[in-house]
């Protein structure tokens, strides 16, 4: 495809701008770094008093600073607060005044709570211990698996203060466990289920529902992955974000149409108010390495330009056969503060993926028994090809109205292009034939998105108490133009003496031979209008209400390569409402019961039922009763929450009828299912030293109405395990030790099944549990080294279990990896 070359030339200009870029960066902040504690252009902030803990706490999360202490240092110590413009070091110093305390910046760009010096008197640093850290929103540097507040509302709010099921996978966590892609974070994000998909990519399933198309980026919807050639995951690296947050249940606020699923905000990795670097390399089993450079620092020496720029390189091999990988991540971005009330945000990245893939898994016997193949086994030719890439602008401006009142304006532009080739083996295996099938595909895909949200978020008195308002407007448009055909290759696969060689066919022969296929062009379009209102109605108890309208239209241009008539469909949606309410009850100054309810719908406006008319919307609706704790200055969150989710209106196949359609039948809206369960969960610190992330939920997903009557009372997601437990946790040694941390952690769930479109039968993986380790050893202020095992007992078992056709994946077996770090 003649395209692909004008990509490359494209990606080549793309990334020598940004090392340029990259390197400028590096070379300014050695040059124009100014003193920690001086650095930033006066902000406002407005921090009313109370305990030292608390203030430190309120004001690091709105300056988004770090600062670590000892708990006794503050104990029983009260602040009268800060309200105006100041620094960063200033604010620190205001709040500190009178306590006989100092805020000392580090080179990283945290801050460490000391005594300060007798007046007159030289400072004398001595031994500080420190076992307590006030967290704020930003992840990175806190050294956390939690976080003092989410942003995947609007606004900044601690986990206890939030409704709704939220979990936070912090830089930390991600660094802790080399979770370098979405398809990693998601595996290993409590609550979560993911299914491979035979095209490649992943689908994500949240009680009992698909994600799809559900993401932000930095609070900017956007309809990526809905509908995605690589399922709902792409290839997005997670080098250049801070943090993931994670949302169960439905997300109305958040877009309007989605699904009942949740919701999944990026927040990227912004300039920094100090100088510092990390550079990574990594090693390990299959031939897999990883090099990655993060850098920024001041611009300028008032501190008012901040920079910083990513760079990672990733190569490796799988565990089945002649599989292989390339990333190429390059991200820069720029922090203006263009004067005391108001900050710019710039950024870019270019992501690069080649790979060779092995799609499709394993099939089984015709008796839905298991080959019993080696997990190394590959039934793809050699040529499979997977070739990414993808540009990503980023920009937001933030204004400071007054000390109560503030706007953010923030936007995204996303351009992904992909060239994809391939075929698997396809067809159930007879025995003593021992051979299948093979299904080619071939894919030209192109998608453009654009995002755009603004609100302003303040508070304001009423009745002797403090309420918060929110209001905004959001839209987003995707732009798709693909090409796709599949096809069967004449050759059969032989599944115990696999055939690498198959021959390529031309493109030609993907055209002519298709059984689907052809050219699509879709624009998808969003728009709506929201608000949320936070009363305090009393002083343990606060009521939150919201609401979306919304404005949606889709239209999409099919055209069929096996002589089906070509198609136009449109949906159209317009003022839907999206209603949310929530009510928090403060138990104690540790513990908060609440209560919620979310709203959500999805189009279906391209179905038509006999009568020719537009199906309605599916509309999910999801309810939350639950209890939330913070604990240790907010460094340990928990929650326990009982759900139940609704999904109505779904559109379904009519096999008694004929329309005009690609499958020639007409749809109806009959579909009804419940999904309902707990989920318990714990982050932070549980005692010190210990870093902990632990989720366990059940699920039970039932279909209460179908137009097939007897799936009636039976599973609506077979795909998802009643039981999923995900804990990882690290312990820093002490004594003689104390340069050692261990890691450790368990992904378990009990049995799921897939029904045989052949027979209506099982297809069964029973319940496992994975068992990963790490090993860190520090060596000094600046260099680390650490080994990370996964499957450390060498669990066989099918991460995701397909037909007797296809779609059977193996586990990975047991593997290592190898990392030296340095951070200065």
């Amino acid at each position: 495809m003649s395209a692909m070359h004008k990509r490359g030339r494209l990606a080549t200009a793309v990334r020598a701008g940004l090392l340029a870029a990259s390197m400028a960066s590096v070379w300014s902040t050695a040059t124009f770094a100014a003193p920690a504690q001086e650095q930033g252009a006066a902000r406002a902030f407005a921090i009313g008093p109370g305990s030292l803990t608390e203030v430190l706490g309120r004001f690091a999360s709105a300056a988004g600073a770090a600062i670590s202490f000892d708990g006794r240092q503050t104990a029983g110590l009260q602040s009268p607060g800060i309200n105006g413009h100041f620094s960063i070091g200033e604010g620190f110093a205001r709040i500190l005044a009178g306590s006989g305390l100092q805020a000392e910046a580090q080179a990283d760009g945290t801050y460490v709570l000391r005594a300060a010096p007798a007046t007159g008197s030289a400072m004398e640093l001595g031994a500080t211990t420190i076992n307590g850290q006030v967290l704020g929103a930003t992840t990175q540097n806190s050294g956390s698996y939690t976080t003092g507040a989410v942003t995947i509302g609007k606004g900044e709010h601690s986990l206890k203060e939030t409704p709704q099921s939220v979990t936070v996978m912090t830089r930390k966590l991600l660094d802790d466990q080399n979770l370098n892609t979405i398809d990693q974070v998601m595996e290993k994000t409590p609550g979560i289920t993911v299914y491979d998909s035979t095209m490649g990519g992943k689908y994500f399933y949240s009680r009992g529902f698909r994600m799809s198309g559900q993401y932000q980026y930095d609070g900017v919807p956007l309809d990526m992955g809905n509908l995605y050639v690589q399922a709902d995951s792409f290839s997005s690296d997670m080098a250049y974000y801070d943090r993931v947050e994670v949302l169960r249940g439905a997300a109305g606020m958040m877009k309007g149409a989605g699904g009942t699923a949740g919701g999944v905000n990026f927040v990227r990795k912004r300039g920094l108010a100090a100088a510092h670097t990390d550079v990574t390399l990594s090693g390990g089993s299959w031939d897999n390495y990883r090099g990655q450079v993060d850098t920024g620092g001041p611009l300028n020496a008032s501190g008012t330009l901040r920079g910083r720029a990513v760079i990672a390189q990733q190569s490796r091999h799988y565990f089945t056969d002649d599989a292989s990988r390339k990333d190429q991540v390059y991200y820069g971005a720029l922090d203006f503060d263009l004067g005391p009330d108001t900050t710019l945000g710039l950024g870019i990245a270019y992501e690069d993926v080649d790979a060779n893939p092995c799609w499709g898994g394993v099939p089984r016997y015709r008796d839905r028994s298991d080959l019993k193949l080696s997990r190394s086994t590959c039934l793809d030719p050699s040529w499979n090809t997977w070739r990414s890439q993808r540009t990503t602008v980023f920009s937001d401006l933030k204004h400071q109205f007054n000390d109560d009142w503030q706007l953010k304006v923030a936007s995204v532009y996303s351009k992904n292009t992909q060239d994809i080739k391939y075929a698997f083996a396809s067809g159930a295996v007879t025995p003593g034939v021992d051979t299948t099938g093979m299904l080619g595909s071939m894919y030209d895909y192109d998608q453009v998105d654009y995002g755009l949200d603004a609100y302003v978020d303040g508070k304001f008195a009423a009745f002797g108490r403090q309420h918060e308002l929110v209001f905004g407007a959001n839209a987003s448009r995707a732009d798709k133009d693909d090409f796709y055909s599949v096809a069967f290759l004449p050759q059969r696969q032989n599944v115990f003496n696999p055939d690498k060689n198959i021959p390529e066919p031309d493109d030609s022969y993907f055209i002519d031979n298709a059984s689907r296929g052809g050219p699509v062009k879709s624009v998808t379009k969003q728009k709506g209008v929201y608000s949320t209102l936070r009363l305090k109605l009393a002083d343990p108890l606060t009521l939150v209400v919201g609401g979306r309208v919304s404005w949606y239209s889709s239209e999409t241009d099919s055209e069929f390569l096996n002589g089906v008539a070509p198609q136009h469909s449109r949906s159209r949606e317009t003022g839907q409402v999206t209603p949310f309410a929530g009510v928090l009850l403060d138990l104690n100054d540790n513990l908060t019961a609440y209560a919620s309810y979310s709203d959500i719908f999805t189009p279906q406006g391209n179905y038509r039922d006999e009568a020719g008319s537009a199906l309605k919307p599916l509309v999910g609706q999801s309810y939350e009763l639950g209890i939330k704790g913070a604990w240790f200055d907010g460094r340990l969150n928990s929650a326990f929450n009982l759900f139940r989710t609704l999904q109505k209106d779904q559109a379904q196949t009519d096999y008694f009828s004929s329309c005009p359609s690609s499958d020639g039948y007409c749809y109806v809206n009959a579909g009804k299912v419940r999904a309902q369960g707990f989920e318990a969960e714990i982050s932070g610190e549980v005692i010190e030293r210990l870093q902990l992330m632990a989720g366990y939920t059940y699920t039970q997903t039932k279909t209460l109405d179908d137009i097939d009557a007897s799936l009636n009372g039976a599973a609506f997601n077979s795909y998802v395990p009643r039981h999923v437990l995900r804990m990882w946790g690290e312990y820093a040694l002490g004594g003689a030790l104390e340069r050692f941390t261990v890691g450790a952690g368990v992904n378990a769930q009990s049995d799921n099944f897939r029904l045989s479109p052949a027979s209506g039968e099982k297809i069964t993986q029973a319940g496992y549990a994975v068992w990963n380790g790490r090993i860190g050893y520090r060596i000094d202020d600046t260099w680390s080294l650490a080994l990370n095992a996964n499957n450390l007992f060498d669990k066989r078992y099918y991460a995701t279990i397909g037909t007797e056709a296809f779609g059977n994946y193996y586990g990975e077996p047991r593997n290592f990896m190898a990392s030296v770090k340095a951070s200065f």
